[in-house]
């Protein structure tokens, strides 16, 4: 039986290992690590300081800063129900509850309000047709992206729900681009646009004097919604570190004379502290995940084919040693 020298084998060992790890890291833990946590719990804040709309509260055309924060919730709970339904298995799977409040002043009842749950395959974040999902308490069928873009973002284009419309929207790759928070951190993103033409999307009573005619009592007003809406997405996380929402809103009256009502018209994007929080939060996961993908597999197999160089070197010396010795 050959004989090695101690130092052949402790390189042999560690070429090995360092080729198994490094195996393991790429086509193991990347799809291990690479998901939306099933207990995730967060907040965004979109502002516009400007903005025109109509106030509820006064019941009449008004103008000034509103304010719009989403959250979103994980519930695990219902994760092996969802998973179970679809013919996932639970560690693919996700359910979330988001809530969306926009407002001009803080009281009740805001401007608007959205209530959501779904549930998404952790990896691509797409829906996955559970049929829990709601919309403000009734049963829907979600579409296409709902919280984050997938993991390995792509420049192409994508399907993102739209909840007004209450149907998917086209998102086209626009550029490559990089955004900056406050304390001078750079992030590299992929912007993303897409328009929502104006739609039909409900009605909604107010008094007929705001229309320009005589006021007789309240009517039933048509309203109208478009929007361009821009995201900027981390492309390793395929987290949105920002989002800007063009958006209008327009009241019909569908009668002789009757002239439009502007109900919204506003730029809202996400505060400079939520995009700061953001590029905080996901630039070390995106290095991280980047190198468990790429860069430490990589690494760690030409470390490993050095140690078996190394080791097979040793080796060969120690049998030379060997045959002069006998």
């Amino acid at each position: 039986m050959r004989k090695f020298s101690r130092g052949a084998v402790t390189f042999f060992t560690l070429g090995a290992f360092l080729i198994t790890l490094g195996l393991c890291l790429k086509f193991y833990a990347y799809d291990r690590l690479a998901v939306v946590p099933q207990d995730q719990n967060s907040e965004q804040v979109l502002s516009d300081d400007n903005a025109t709309f109509f106030d509820a509260d006064n019941v009449a055309p008004g103008s000034g800063p509103i304010k719009t924060v989403v959250r979103v919730i994980g519930d695990p709970t219902l994760v092996q129900e969802a998973a179970d339904e679809v013919g996932l298995k639970a560690r693919n799977v996700a359910v979330f509850d988001k809530g969306l409040s926009t407002d001009n002043n803080g009281e009740a009842p805001p401007m608007d309000f959205l209530s959501q749950k779904f549930a998404v395959d952790r990896s691509s974040g797409l829906a996955i047709g559970w049929s829990g999902d709601e919309q403000n308490g009734e049963p829907i069928k979600f579409e296409g992206i709902l919280m984050k873009f997938p993991f390995g973002t792509e420049k192409k284009s994508y399907e993102y729900w739209d909840h007004t419309t209450r149907a998917p929207m086209t998102l086209d790759f626009k550029e490559e681009t990089e955004l900056k928070a406050t304390d001078g951190t750079t992030m590299k993103v992929y912007k993303f646009e897409g328009y929502v033409p104006e739609t039909d999307f409900g009605v909604r009573e107010v008094p007929r004097g705001l229309f320009g005619l005589e006021d007789t009592g309240a009517v039933e007003a048509r309203r109208t919604y478009e929007n361009t809406r821009t995201v900027w997405v981390e492309p390793v996380t395929g987290v949105i570190i920002k989002l800007q929402e063009a958006q209008k809103q327009m009241m019909y009256l569908d009668e002789p004379g009757a002239t439009p009502v502007m109900a919204m018209d506003t730029v809202s994007v996400f505060t400079e502290e939520t995009v700061d929080q953001n590029i905080a939060d996901y630039a070390s996961k995106s290095v991280a995940l980047n190198a468990v993908k790429g860069t430490a597999p990589v690494v760690l197999g030409i470390l490993g084919v050095l140690s078996l160089l190394v080791g097979t070197g040793l080796a060969i010396g120690f049998g030379r040693k060997a045959k002069a010795n006998a």
